[in-house]
């Protein structure tokens, strides 16, 4: 539900996330047929979240890791990412979603991490292709993410650092009204190549400028936004070019950074607040939700070199 209100020059939108449990169910839940960017793929993961989650801090046998790896200690959130087994645990199974909910009042918010602490955890190298479809809250300082990042983890358990590759498929960033940012129908696409030097740098920038962000829905022929409504928000990687995707249509493209054509990635998604901007959800009694309906892995490579790594 959207409440406008403009007085002169000043125009102010509130966005009240409203989860209405009547009429009938419409286009919910994981597809059967794989998406078009997967074609010749495998599937070696699917979640669509209609049974008890399995995220855990500690658990080698959870599906899911709650915080960054390793160890939490670079979570981003100015309220802070929180395990599974708190109190002020910010996951629930809601029907068939997974919500994550950003609470001032539980001074929480959630991360889930396929990549665990002992560095096992579902992967896929390129060719690969990873999709999540969710719905994120448009409150202010809200910072909905679905995001890729190559393995560090195997070298790290062992002890050594290594650079890595970040893929930021969709960034989100929520509020609208007087102060910033106003989202509107856009996001961010952002692919890193951290601890990569001044190489690293160029190769970067070079990638960022040629996706001409912010992505703005309604120019792809998308009518709603991030925050009304389920999208499906996607990313293809080859050997040769990194293809972001929404509903299945392209949205942006770089060449594929070089570790990116090396190591195998693993995925996180993650409501989390701040990243600069002012957090504010008092308009909302303090909550912003994100919904989660499904997120699914394929891979080019056999079965048996991609997927879930025990």
């Amino acid at each position: 539900m959207t409440i406008s209100a403009k007085n002169g020059d000043i125009k102010d939108n509130c966005y009240l996330q409203l989860y209405n449990k009547g009429g009938v169910s419409w286009n919910e839940g994981m597809p059967k047929d794989p998406p078009p960017a997967a074609n010749g793929m495998s599937l070696v993961f699917a979640d669509d979240f209609d049974g008890p989650l399995s995220i855990s801090s500690t658990d080698p046998k959870a599906t899911y890791y709650d915080h960054k790896p390793p160890g939490g200690w670079q979570d981003f959130s100015t309220l802070r990412f929180t395990s599974f087994d708190q109190p002020n645990n910010p996951f629930s199974q809601v029907d068939s979603y997974m919500r994550i909910r950003a609470s001032e009042k539980a001074k929480s918010s959630g991360l889930i991490s396929s990549m665990k602490n002992d560095a096992s955890g579902i992967t896929a190298k390129a060719p690969c292709y990873f999709e999540c479809r969710f719905i994120g809250p448009n409150a202010t300082g809200t910072w909905p993410a679905f995001w890729l990042m190559t393995d560090y983890m195997t070298d790290h358990v062992k002890g050594i650092k290594v650079p890595c590759d970040e893929l930021d498929i969709i960034e989100a960033y929520g509020g609208e009204g007087p102060r910033q940012p106003n989202a509107f129908d856009t996001y961010m696409v952002c692919p890193h190549a951290w601890e990569q030097g001044d190489a690293g740098k160029a190769i970067e920038k070079k990638a960022f400028d040629g996706l001409h962000n912010p992505i703005r829905m309604r120019k792809f022929g998308i009518p709603s936004t991030w925050f009304e409504t389920f999208h499906t928000y996607g990313c293809k990687i080859t050997d040769t070019d990194t293809i972001y995707y929404c509903d299945n249509i392209e949205v942006g493209c770089h060449e594929t950074l070089p570790l990116s054509k090396k190591l195998p990635f693993f995925f996180l998604i993650n409501l989390a607040t701040g990243g600069g901007w002012p957090v504010d959800l008092s308009r909302y009694d303090g909550l912003a939700d994100m919904y989660v309906d499904y997120v699914r892995v394929y891979s080019g490579e056999p079965a048996d070199k991609a997927g879930i790594t025990k």
